[in-house]
C-alpha cells in the first residue's frame, strides 16, 4: 500500500473520530446539565478508573498503553467542557474580590528590602524583621499593604512570602520588575483584599496535587487546554501530606474572563488544596 493511500485512510478515520467526539461532547453537555441541577461533583476518579479498566481490559498489549492515554485525555476534555457549562448553568464560583484600585497610604516591608521600595514614600513605610512580622502588622491594620521581593528572576523565589500569602489570606495586587545590579526582581504589593481589574494579566495560585499517578501531568495539560501560559512555577515538599508537593504558579489569566474562571473552578475541584494568591499586571 502506498503512503498516500494510508494517509487517505487515516483522514477517513480522523473524520469518524471527529463525529464521535462531537457526539461525546453532546452527551457531556447533558451530564453537566443534570449535575448542575443536582449539584453533583464532576470529577469522580474512582469511577473514571473503573471505566478505564473496563475499556482497556481486552485491548492488545501492543497498543494498550496508548489507548489508555487516549481514554484519559477524552475524559479530561469532557470534564473541562462540563466545568465551563456548569458555571454558566449555576454561577457557582464563589470568589470574593474588589474591582477598584486599592489606595495604599502606608506599607510595611522587611528591613533588608527597604531599599527596593519606590512605589510609596519611605516615610510611610514600617520596617519589620521577617515575613511573619510583615503578615502580623498588615492583619492588625497598622498599615494598608505589604511590599516584598517575590522573586529574583532566574535565581530564586521567596518561600517566606509565599507562606504568609497562603496562610493569612493576603493577596498580591501589584507587581513591579525592578533592576537591582545584574538581577531583575519581582517586587509585589499585597493587601488583605483580592483585587481584580481589567488590566490585570496575571493570576498567582497555590495548589496541592492529589496523591495519584499522573495528577500533576493532568493539571498542566488542563491549564494548557485553556490556552493559559505558565510564567512561573516552583514547588516544595508539602509537610502536611505524605510524599506530596505544594506548587506555586503564576499564569497569564484573568478572573474576569469566562474561560479562565472555568479553569479556576476546575482547579479548585481537582486538587487537594487550592488558593488564589493574587491578581495583578506584569509586563515581564
Amino acid at each position: 500500500m502506498e503512503l498516500s493511500e494510508i494517509r487517505k485512510e487515516i483522514d477517513e478515520v480522523d473524520g469518524e473520530i471527529r463525529k464521535l467526539f462531537e457526539r461525546r461532547m453532546v452527551l457531556a453537555d447533558k451530564v453537566a446539565t443534570v449535575k448542575a441541577q443536582t449539584e453533583d461533583v464532576i470529577y469522580k476518579p474512582e469511577r473514571e478508573d473503573e471505566i478505564i479498566h473496563n475499556l482497556t481490559e481486552n485491548v492488545d498489549d501492543s497498543i494498550k498503553m496508548e489507548y489508555t492515554a487516549l481514554i484519559k485525555r477524552i475524559m479530561e476534555l469532557s470534564r473541562k467542557y462540563q466545568y465551563g457549562r456548569t458555571l454558566k448553568l449555576r454561577n457557582c464560583l464563589d470568589i470574593k474580590y474588589l474591582e477598584i484600585e486599592p489606595k495604599i497610604y502606608s506599607a510595611a516591608t522587611i528591613k533588608s528590602e527597604l531599599y527596593i521600595v519606590d512605589s510609596i514614600s519611605k516615610d510611610n513605610v514600617i520596617t519589620v524583621d521577617d515575613h511573619e512580622d510583615l503578615a502580623e502588622i498588615i492583619l492588625s491594620g497598622k498599615c494598608s499593604a505589604g511590599i516584598a521581593i517575590m522573586e529574583n528572576i532566574g535565581v530564586d523565589v521567596s518561600d517566606g512570602l509565599h507562606k504568609i500569602l497562603t496562610n493569612n489570606n493576603l493577596f498580591i495586587n501589584r507587581c513591579d520588575i525592578v533592576i537591582d545590579g545584574i538581577y531583575r526582581k519581582k517586587v509585589v504589593t499585597f493587601t488583605r483584599d483580592l483585587v481584580v481589574l481589567p488590566k490585570h494579566n496575571r493570576l498567582k495560585i497555590m495548589f496541592v496535587c492529589k496523591n495519584r499517578s499522573g495528577s500533576l501531568s493532568s493539571i498542566l495539560s488542563m491549564i494548557s487546554d485553556y490556552g493559559v501560559n505558565l510564567t512561573e512555577i516552583h514547588s516544595k515538599p508539602y509537610i502536611e501530606g505524605d510524599w506530596n508537593y505544594v506548587f506555586m504558579v503564576e499564569m497569564t489569566a484573568s478572573l474576569l474572563m469566562e474561560a479562565h474562571r472555568a479553569l479556576i473552578y476546575q482547579l479548585m475541584n481537582e486538587t487537594d488544596e487550592f488558593k488564589i494568591l493574587g491578581s495583578y499586571t506584569c509586563t515581564d
